[in-house]
């Protein structure tokens, strides 16, 4: 365990208000919005209205949380159907990745979310739960993204599968899922890096853990082909990504 610094202490209790009062906004404006949620999600004809209800929560809640999002790349972002892949080290990289992606995007993500109050009301509906420990549920989950790129939908998905709790920001190796979904529909792949969002909003459950005000830095890169790809070139297609989204936090620690 890396030793702590005295700063980090005589900071401590003022990270553990800015937890409080960022979770106090957070569920505020979640009951606060939660009637016009509940009404547009319960159909799915009424996604892209979901999704810009959602992009609204997002920008309201770091105004209120003094989060600013520093976006570089906009113009590699496509226009078509893909498979968003991003690194996954904080809460806060879902709240940015609505504010950082402006087309209407369907995040696959753990059925656990489904469990949680206030927050499954986010989910359900639009949303793909993916169950990892059911086989059978999880492959039910595969086709429903499928279905969603053949309807126009982008996917998010973070590639490590769970938020790594240690050596962040170092990333885990990437799951195949997404790729198999990118190369099954030969949908390309939007590599995108957030690179600062472990520093001020920590997933380690030490209460004193990061939490701080601050700039959410995403770099979007160029989009990876997958059309034409073999499925003995997908070790390489998981390795490129990799090394592309990294590539963001590697420029970040060069910036510093």
């Amino acid at each position: 365990m890396q030793k702590k610094s005295i700063f980090w202490y005589l900071t401590a209790p003022l990270r553990f208000l800015y937890k409080i009062y960022f979770l106090l906004v957070f569920f505020a404006l979640a009951f606060l919005l939660y009637p016009f949620f509940f009404v547009l999600l319960r159909s799915k004809r009424h996604v892209h209205k979901a999704f810009k209800l959602k992009r609204f929560w997002a920008k309201v809640l770091l105004v209120l949380t003094w989060v600013r999002v520093k976006i570089n790349g906009k113009e590699n972002l496509v226009k078509e159907p893909c498979v968003i892949c991003a690194n996954h080290a904080s809460y806060l990289d879902i709240v940015v990745m609505f504010v950082a992606i402006p087309n209407t995007f369907l995040f696959l993500g753990k059925a656990e979310l489904l469990k949680w109050p206030v927050v499954r009301i986010f989910f359900r509906n639009m949303d793909i739960p993916v169950d990892r420990s059911n086989s059978f549920k999880a492959r039910e989950s595969i086709e429903q993204t499928k279905e969603a790129i053949q309807k126009g939908f982008s996917i998010a998905i973070f590639p490590e599968g769970l938020i790594p709790v240690e050596n962040v920001p170092k990333m885990k190796p990437f799951k195949r899922g997404a790729f198999v979904l990118a190369m099954s529909q030969e949908a390309p792949i939007q590599p995108i890096t957030f690179s600062t969002n472990w520093k001020l909003f920590a997933t380690e459950s030490h209460p004193f853990g990061a939490g701080c005000p601050g700039v959410s830095k995403v770099v979007i890169h160029p989009a990876i082909n997958t059309k034409g790809l073999k499925e003995n070139q997908m070790t390489r297609l998981i390795q490129q990504t990799f090394e592309v989204i990294e590539s963001g936090m590697e420029n970040e620690k060069k910036s510093r």
